[in-house]
């Protein structure tokens, strides 16, 4: 007995071993784990914001922000505040997480391409221009949301339907036996449209406008430290401002595909009539029925929600890499 344990303990620390050898150089892991944290954390962070603002999408109304949460309060207690947070995290996860490594290859691929190019030596430092990180993002968010699109569906029904699914596998067992395996892919023509400037924008614009701000203040410091050049991480609270602004210009940008994208979601399910044909039907629909105005419901919540949620998504992220010794290009 006691030598099978001591086989079991070496063998144990081998493969412990191997495993932070490999992990020292596992890049893609490591952004993928980054980004994933970031999204989980973010996402709980805004979850009562997130949930009104799903609700007036689907299914409209007046109500002010502070009235949507005090009834959800009322009629549900705090668990209502979260109801579909489970989904949206087990979709969260591995979309941030593929969406931050899909962007941080792609601007790799980018600078190679460039430096290629230009004939420059590979350790060249070559800095991206705006339009080049928003077509990286682009393509990131639209491989990140075909991958992960049921999860997005299911999230959407635990919110609107929380006393019909017990759980997340029961969601998925009740879109396919109401309308079939293609309910879990119901509007992802619009999410894929609206995924490339969504993604796109929100990382131009952080990234652009952090890379732009770390130069002046390593500038100024540099001339107050007698021409030396000195590297300035940038401060929590602005990496926040930064993520905050990106995140609102990305949600603004996106939210009438957005409000498709749900419409077309709960079509067929829960004795919802089937309306609409596909993305260009819904679009036009909506705005015959009920004004252009409604594409853009639920903005104001989706931007309360979206606005913290990007911004702490962000400040995680940078806190990850450093703690996962990550650097981006």
């Amino acid at each position: 007995m006691v030598g099978v344990t001591s086989v079991f303990t070496v063998y144990r620390n081998a493969v412990l071993e191997r495993t932070k050898e490999w992990w020292k150089t596992a890049q893609t892991a490591k952004f993928l784990v980054a980004g994933a944290v970031a999204g989980i954390v973010s996402r709980t962070a805004v979850s009562p914001l997130e949930v009104v603002a799903t609700a007036q999408m689907v299914r409209g109304g007046n109500k002010n922000l502070v009235g949507e949460l005090s009834e959800l309060f009322r009629s549900e207690g705090m668990k209502g505040f979260f109801k579909g947070n489970g989904a949206n995290c087990l979709k969260v996860a591995p979309t941030r997480g593929v969406q931050f490594f899909a962007f941080e290859k792609f601007k790799s691929k980018l600078v190679d391409y460039k430096r290629a190019s230009m004939g420059l030596p590979d350790d060249e430092n070559i800095v991206l221009h705006p339009i080049e990180r928003l077509i990286a993002g682009g393509f990131a968010g639209m491989i990140a949301s075909s991958m992960v699109y049921p999860i997005e569906v299911v999230k959407t029904m635990l919110t609107m339907y929380p006393g019909k699914y017990v759980g997340i596998g029961a969601a998925f067992r009740g879109v396919i036996n109401e309308v079939g395996p293609k309910g879990l892919y119901a509007g992802l023509g619009p999410t894929l449209i609206a995924m490339f400037p969504y993604v796109g924008v929100e990382f131009m614009i952080y990234e652009t406008s952090k890379i732009a701000i770390e130069a002046y203040l390593s500038n100024r410091a540099s001339e107050e430290g007698n021409g030396e050049q000195i590297a300035i991480a940038l401060p929590i609270i602005i990496s926040l401002g930064l993520g905050a602004l990106a995140g609102a210009a990305a949600q603004t940008s996106a939210h009438p595909l957005d409000v498709i994208r749900k419409r077309l979601q709960i079509q067929g399910i829960n004795g919802n009539p089937v309306l609409y044909k596909n993305t260009i039907d819904c679009l036009t629909g909506i705005t015959s029925k009920e004004g252009f105005g409604a594409l853009y419901k639920g903005l104001g919540p989706a931007c309360v929600a979206t606005i913290p949620g990007t911004g702490i998504a962000y400040i995680t992220y940078e806190i990850m890499k450093q703690f996962l010794n990550l650097s981006s290009v």
